[in-house]
Formats: structure tokens, sequence, C-alpha cells
């Protein structure tokens, strides 16, 4: 489809068999690499494969001076559906997104989740809304929206306590206090060991902490700190702003954020 940049990935497996080879699986040191010669588009909306049945959407928006800012967010497979997790930026991206599983995958979007109320994480909800999807955000994050000029979900998550977890869909989702913002939570899928650090968890080995005019900068370090505790069989680490790794994401932004920086 012309619309759509698929992306590939290298797939590093331990006494490979046919059958795991033909699998889409990732492990924790193998990250995604661009193979497409297409160039990155504000129009285009890019798909990896992370591991069976998970894939990553990767959207951009020209932000002056600084040019395409990329945004990622998870698609994971169900036997007749799929779930979502954040928008792309805008209604138009994230049509595309929701076309894609339906027409590519064969399996449409049934329920949404968003990480935090940025134009990035819930950009896209009059699309999602238009077809009927069911959008979740926490009861802060669905406050926070209309102020910052976004679309709410439709459902409130109860995730009022630092280091609380619930299930929504057989995936677990925590709240691990504030950080890039007072209301981002977290995914983790326990199958794939992936973790969805959304915009709290910096990319690869930055020492930036990116835009943090909503941040708690004084808990940012903590927040990541109770991701990885939460978490540690964690494999696969998603930022929202860079290429997935493994855990040393998680340590690297614990690092950066550490008031004492």
């Amino acid at each position: 489809m012309k619309n759509f940049t698929k992306v590939a990935i290298i797939c590093i497996l331990l006494a490979p068999t046919p059958a795991l080879t033909e699998s889409r699986s990732i492990e924790s040191k193998a990250l995604v690499e661009d193979t497409s010669k297409a160039e990155p588009s504000e129009d285009k909306v890019e798909f990896t494969n992370l591991s069976a049945d998970l894939w990553m959407h990767t959207s951009y928006k020209n932000v002056e001076p600084w040019g395409l800012i990329l945004t990622n967010g998870l698609i994971f497979e169900r036997e007749d559906h799929s779930l979502l997790v954040d928008t792309a930026w805008n209604d138009d991206q994230t049509a595309q997104i929701i076309n894609w599983a339906s027409e590519e995958l064969g399996k449409p979007i049934k329920a949404s989740v968003h990480t935090h109320a940025h134009s990035d994480k819930m950009g896209g909800m009059g699309a999602l809304h238009a077809k009927g999807i069911e959008t979740y955000a926490s009861s802060m994050s669905n406050e926070f929206a209309p102020k910052r000029g976004l679309l709410p979900a439709k459902n409130n998550l109860n995730l009022d306590t630092i280091a609380k977890q619930i299930d929504w869909h057989g995936l677990r989702v925590m709240y691990p206090g504030g950080g890039h913002t007072q209301d981002n939570i977290v995914v983790y899928d326990e199958l794939s060991r992936v973790v969805f650090g959304g915009c709290l968890i910096r990319p690869g080995n930055s020492r930036s902490l990116g835009f943090n005019g909503d941040a708690d900068l004084e808990y940012w370090s903590q927040a990541a700190n109770n991701v990885a505790t939460a978490f540690p069989k964690a494999k696969i680490v998603v930022p929202s702003h860079g290429k997935p790794g493994g855990p040393e994401v998680l340590t690297n932004t614990i690092e950066i954020a550490s008031p004492a920086k």
C-alpha cells in the first residue's frame, strides 16, 4: 500500500529452527534496523515488527527548529482484533494506523490506551472515536487533555497511586509517578517481555531529557526506577522518541534524570 512504509528487523535467535526462524521475534540486544529506502515524512507511518504479534508504529512531525521528530507507539495482535498503545501525532496519521491494522493484519483495532496527554500520544483521538474504538487513559490524562487542546479518552483508568498496576486486555499498565509529565504511564507485555516507556524513558544513550515543560524533574529518575523495579524481566524497552533497546535504556534514563545531574 503506497501510504505505508514497512520496516525490517534483524532477529537474533539461539539455536534457530525453521519454525522459529519464520516467527517474528527479537532478542533484547537486537535493535530495530531501518532498511527502508523511503525518507521519513509527515505523510507516512512506519510499521516495525518487534516480536510475534507485536508491532511498533512510528510517525513524524516537523517541529522547528529541530525538523522531523518521530514518535512511537505499539500494536498488539490478538486472535481477531488488535490493541493500540498511543496514537500518532494527528488524526490523518492515526487513520493510517487504523487502516493498516485492519487491511494488512486483518485485525481491526478494538481498543487503545494512551500514555499521557500530549499530542504525540493523544493527537489522533478523533480518528479513533470516528471508528467507534474504545479509548482509555488515566483519569489524570483525561483531565489534562482538554487543557492541552486534546480530546480525552472515552474511559478512565484508575491509576492514581504511584507504582499501581492494573490489567488492561492482558497487558500490565502502571503509573510510575510523575516524570516527563505528571500523568505518564507505561505498558508491559509479559509474553513478549516488552515495556513501552513512552516519553518517560529516553532513547538509547541520550544525555538529554527532551521537552520538560510539564515535567516532574524531582521525581523523574525515581519514576524510571519504579519501571525497572516493576518489570525486571523486561528484554525490550521501547521509548517514544527513538529506537527500542534493552534494560540499559531504563538505566540511562534513571541516571540522566537524577536531580543531582
